[in-house]
């Protein structure tokens, strides 16, 4: 069945590799069907694909099916960067935590999971980790006060995170007052269990941080941004945190 939903490039090629992965039969043109694409548009994708590493085969003539090679994932992680930051976020927690019971696992476990990706991929994921900042655990005040998060703002900033593409949010403060503002998600920062982001905020051309479950909308804006060095936003942060 069609999508009708648009796909951004990065879902979509997470989507294609699980479509290939799967033992249906599919062919170019049921692929193109599946992700509301071109079959031109298909054909890149895949060119993508094979880029990166990714053994795709397709049979000969008109119709003939596109598949990946069948050992293909075997002692492999394909994890796309929403299951990425999460699971970076997981193991950054438990190190944070500093129990002699866990930590000596935690770290054995972020070796395997490195040696597990790709090795074109793995620069990317250690430079995601050092972007994950964690902190102590939320006051009160903060608990008291901390609300559920919009599904499709923290799907929008992890994009955005990710990519390093510029994002559009509506932001609420503690007050109520919402505000417009385009930012580069710079640093995710974990003040347990409520989320920021350290953002350079285009609006007041400075250092500022979020509160996620203050962003009650988020978009990915036009263009992208170069990573700032990560003192800027984390000196004094966390007691400037515990005020907000």
């Amino acid at each position: 069945m069609k999508r009708t939903k648009t796909l951004s490039r990065l879902e979509r090629l997470d989507t294609l590799v699980g479509l290939l992965r799967s033992d249906d039969g599919h062919t170019a043109a049921s692929l193109a069907e599946e992700l509301s694409v071109s079959t031109r548009t298909l054909m890149r994708d895949l060119g993508i694909l094979r880029d990166k590493g990714y053994p795709i085969e397709s049979d000969q003539g008109r119709g003939g099916g596109v598949r990946l090679h069948r050992h293909w994932g075997i002692g492999r992680l394909q994890l796309n960067y929403r299951e990425v930051i999460d699971l970076l976020l997981s193991l950054a927690v438990m190190e944070k935590i500093g129990s002699p019971l866990f930590l000596g696992n935690v770290k054995a476990i972020r070796h395997k999971i490195s040696v597990s990706f790709p090795q074109e991929q793995r620069s990317q994921i250690q430079s995601l980790r050092n972007r994950i900042v964690i902190g102590e655990m939320a006051s009160e005040c903060i608990l008291n006060s901390l609300q559920e998060t919009s599904t499709s703002s923290a799907s929008s900033l992890y994009e955005a995170f990710f990519e390093k593409k510029l994002l559009d949010i509506v932001y609420k403060d503690g007050e109520g007052r919402k505000t417009y503002r385009v930012i580069e998600a710079q640093y995710l920062f974990l003040h347990w269990p409520a989320w920021y982001v350290l953002a350079w905020d285009h609006l007041r051309d400075d250092v500022r941080c979020f509160r996620l479950d203050r962003i009650s909308g988020s978009k990915s804006g036009e263009g992208v941004f170069t990573l700032k060095n990560k003192a800027l936003f984390t000196e004094g942060m966390e007691d400037y945190i515990s005020n907000l």
